[in-house]
């Protein structure tokens, strides 16, 4: 089982909304699919808009690939200087080319 480590700016969507939330500084990690498993992805990522609840949203990436993925609060960063939120998710389901919004 293979890991690939990428990362780059993106965008979220909140998928009960259909709206788009901001644009977001990501790092990704995927696992390669076996025999037995599926690939998975999972990462976190870094916005100045703050998701103001845990859920399952659209993340689109750098690379044109697209999934939904459950999203949570690592920490809250806010400085006087900066705003920055960190966050998880985990994908759900496919991670694939997506088509335009």
């Amino acid at each position: 089982m293979g890991l690939h480590y990428s990362g780059g700016m993106g965008t979220v969507y909140d998928k009960e909304l259909d709206k788009t939330i901001g644009t977001i500084d990501y790092q990704i990690i995927e696992t390669d699919p076996t025999k037995y498993t599926r690939n998975r992805w999972w990462g976190e990522f870094y916005s100045n808009r703050k998701i103001k609840k845990t859920g399952v949203y659209r993340i689109e990436l750098e690379d044109g690939r697209g999934g939904d993925c459950v999203v949570w609060v690592k920490d809250d960063l806010t400085t006087n200087t900066s705003s920055q939120f960190h966050y998880h998710f985990n994908g759900r389901g496919k991670l694939g080319k997506t088509y335009g919004r």
